[in-house]
This record gives structure tokens, sequence and C-alpha cells, in this order.
């Protein structure tokens, strides 16, 4: 893989989508997004940095539960909320059981945005309502699909200098694994000539159907259906995690 690492000026909307751009200009075909903060009504604005031909963005739903951020509600990027894999420990997943929903997973409706068309289109389950939008109150739900994000069974790093007291072989998690690993998914598919989960559009479409594993146990908070997840497209783990994919 090619990895371009984009550096901000600092935490500023602005300059985070003066890096998205810059990303755009030098011909990105993936731009992956590990950060984020709270909704605001003027966000709508920077939906068009994300709108480059040939390039999808992936987004971290966030890690503090239940709860809506930006720019993983806008309707165009993947936003990828986070799962456990059961069985695994540390650097070791030979015992894999299950997947289940990661406590911490952000995940909820936009309060801003409304809902994208390849969401009001979705014909599959919605766990807790018939439809998307009447789960969502018409509104973007968060996130699309999933990806292992419990620290305890994150992904292996190496790192020669101590990071929060570690060195060398550790393990760390988070919904901003989910999306590096979303975008490397989405150009491994491309390289391999695979289209089922190249962008929302055809996730939505049924590429969900083959290629994720439905997430339908363990939930992010204490608000009931919009807290839990369930068969079907809920608002913890989206449509799923990827499955052996391309």
């Amino acid at each position: 893989a090619k990895i371009v690492l984009v550096e901000a000026a600092s935490n500023s909307n602005t300059n985070l989508f003066n890096a998205v751009s810059y990303a755009n200009s030098i011909g990105a075909t993936e731009v992956s997004m590990s950060w984020g903060g709270g909704e605001s009504s003027g966000e709508t604005a920077y939906d068009g940095d994300m709108t480059h031909a040939g390039t999808f963005y992936t987004a971290s739903a966030g890690d503090s539960g239940h709860g809506a951020e930006y720019p993983a509600a806008s309707p165009n990027v993947i936003a990828v909320g986070g799962t456990t894999l059961n069985g695994c420990s540390g650097t070791s997943c030979a015992g894999f059981s299950s997947e289940t929903t990661w406590s911490s997973s952000g995940g909820g409706a936009s309060a801003y945005e409304a809902i994208p068309g390849f969401q009001s289109g979705y014909s599959g389950p919605v766990y807790g309502a018939s439809t998307i939008s009447g789960l969502t109150g018409g509104k973007r739900g968060i996130p699309d699909v999933s990806f292992d994000a419990n620290p305890s069974t994150g992904v292996s790093v190496y790192d020669s200098t101590k990071y929060q007291g570690q060195s060398g072989w550790f393990t760390l998690g988070g919904t901003s694994v989910g999306a590096p690993n979303w975008a490397g998914i989405l150009a491994a598919g491309a390289a391999a000539g695979k289209s089922a989960l190249q962008g929302d559009a055809t996730i939505y479409s049924g590429g969900y159907s083959t290629n994720l594993r439905d997430i339908t146990s363990g939930t992010n908070g204490s608000c009931g259906t919009d807290c839990t997840a369930g068969t079907g497209y809920d608002l913890v783990t989206g449509l799923g995690s990827p499955v052996n994919y391309p």
C-alpha cells in the first residue's frame, strides 16, 4: 500500500478539512479520518470537502458510547462503529468465538444531517423499526459498518518508543482503528476487482448481505433500542463487520 500521512496545522475544523482537501488534491483514493467532534448546525458546510470523484472517505464513529459526531455524521463518509472479538486476547485471536458490540462504540442519529438516499433506499431488516428513517426520525444514521475496536482485542502494533508506558508489541483499539482498516479494505477490494463494499451505495444495496457479519448483541449505552445491537441495521454497529473480503 502507498500510505501518505497528511497532518493538519491544528485541530480546528478549517484546518482539518484543509488537510482533507489536500489529500483530495494529491489523488488519494481512500481518505481515513480517525477524528471527530460534536455536531453543529454549520457542519453541512464541510460535507462538500468529501465529494472528490474517485475517493472514498472513512470516519470513526467515536469512542464515548451512544451519540453522533462529525465527520462520521456526514452522508459522504463510511462511518465505522466498534466491536469486540470474543475469545481474543492481547496479540492472539486463535480462540475467536463471536463478535459483539464494543460498549464504547459511537453511534446514533445525526441532529443536522438528513437521511441519505442509500439509507432511505435500504430494504433489509432494521433493529427496532421497519426502516432506517423510522429508527432515526428521518436523519442520518451512524454508523454504516463496524470493525474491531475494543482495546483488549484490538490490533497489534509495534513501537520501539514507549507509548503510555508500553513498548515493543502491544494492542490498541478504538474506532480510530476501524477507519483506517476500512480504508485498507476498500483499497484491497479495488485492487482485486471487488465491488460489493465499495462505498455506502453498494454496501446498503446488497453488499452487506454476504460480506458483513451482522452484529446482533451488545449495547453502547442505556437508551433502549437506539443503544442496542440487533438483527439488521442498528445505531451501534450499522450493518456489521467485514468477513473474508476481498
